[in-house]
């Protein structure tokens, strides 16, 4: 379910480049292989499309035969590498004021998603959406979770901050130092992709912080958010709003509608311009989310059938070989490639699961799918 349109910024791979510089990668070819311009790396604005930012993530954890070692490449490198958006953390006057920078000026990085940052009563945290369908995106979440646990050490002066990270995949087969570091700290096997903070940390001024400089940092980012657009891509936000309801059983089209404040002809227009529709589309964002939950969690087969708008397990067991070829336990069961095993000519790393087309897939099982009462 590649969305056309949907890019995020490219010196994520000009940092790769730098900091993997030994590790024997070919950037020609990865750019013809996931298809993205190799000269956007230099361009200070130069953005490649959100599955190849995905893909490439995967291939050299593939030719590095170290599925770990994202989340020490990425702990490590300096503050300000990604530019402006570094600054608006480490500058901020609080902790609660860095992440509300961040969520707010997600814009500057990708049209693919928004960041969130939420409190309840225990604190607060930043949460990545789940991208379904935009190729496996597992190394590219373990980087951004190094880096950005990087910016909450340098701007709390602290080695290991009191944080938890959830994480909604399997853990890696190899280890890393900041595993180690963060043992204890860090589920896998979730259902979000998560940084959270206690509440006595929200108000904690931060080391770095300059009236005057953040002010300028923030005048900058409004700047750089004008020049790339200050929304989502539409058809982004309707994927995304369809994946993060679907077990609170407000994946319809009136639903998902309202919730993006669009007519329902209005999104279906928007659907039929790229070639697909509100059913086609839901159908994906579930099997995608279903293969996520089989092959990166431990989750009972009754609750995956619950997080993905299932009533019945029997209903859920029929989707999946539908989309599959095969039951839920036998998808689980499928054999998991050790890091030397990846494919470095695909951009995912497992082996792939039989696939039923999704038009057919979304016909056999719209009526069937049923949401969570």
């Amino acid at each position: 379910m590649p969305l056309e349109g949907e890019w995020a910024r490219s010196d994520v791979f000009r940092v790769l480049r730098d900091i993997c510089s030994d590790a024997n990668l070919d950037w020609p070819q990865m750019a013809k292989l996931y298809q993205f311009d190799l000269a956007s790396l230099d361009d200070p604005q130069g953005v490649v499309p959100i599955t190849a930012w995905h893909a490439v993530f995967e291939h050299i954890a593939a030719v590095m035969n170290d599925d770990a070692a994202m989340f020490d490449l990425f702990n490590s490198i300096e503050t300000g590498r990604f530019s402006i958006y570094d600054y608006l953390f480490a500058c901020a006057p609080s902790l609660r004021a860095a992440c509300l920078a961040w969520a707010r000026f997600t814009p500057i990085r990708t049209n693919a998603y928004r960041l969130k940052y939420d409190e309840d009563e225990t604190g607060g945290y930043v949460e990545w959406p789940i991208l379904e369908g935009r190729g496996e995106w597992r190394q590219n979440v373990f980087a951004r979770v190094g880096w950005a646990t990087q910016q909450i050490e340098h701007a709390l002066d602290m080695n290991v901050p009191p944080i938890l990270i959830e994480l909604a995949t399997a853990r890696p087969l190899c280890t890393s130092s900041f595993l180690k570091k963060y043992q204890g700290r860090i589920k896998f096997g979730a259902t979000r992709n998560r940084i959270s903070f206690p509440k006595a940390l929200l108000s904690r001024p931060l080391r770095r912080h300059d009236a005057h400089l953040y002010d300028i940092i923030l005048k900058s980012a409004t700047s750089e958010v004008k020049s790339f657009g200050e929304l989502e891509s539409p058809l982004s936000r309707i994927a995304n709003e369809l994946a993060s309801n679907l077990s609170s059983g407000a994946s319809t089209l009136p639903l998902i509608s309202s919730k993006l404040g669009m007519s329902q002809r209005a999104v279906q227009r928007l659907l039929e311009k790229e070639g697909t529709s509100f059913r086609q589309l839901s159908e994906e964002v579930r099997r995608s989310a279903a293969e996520r939950y089989l092959l990166g969690t431990d989750l009972p087969m009754k609750e995956i059938a619950y997080l993905l708008g299932f009533s019945e397990l029997s209903t859920f067991s029929r989707a999946v070989k539908t989309w599959f070829g095969v039951s839920p336990k036998k998808v689980r069961d499928a054999p998991r490639s050790r890091p030397h095993a990846m494919s470095t000519t695909a951009p995912g790393h497992k082996q792939p699961v039989k696939r039923s087309n999704v038009a057919t897939a979304a016909r056999s099982t719209s009526r069937q799918s049923a949401a969570v009462k």
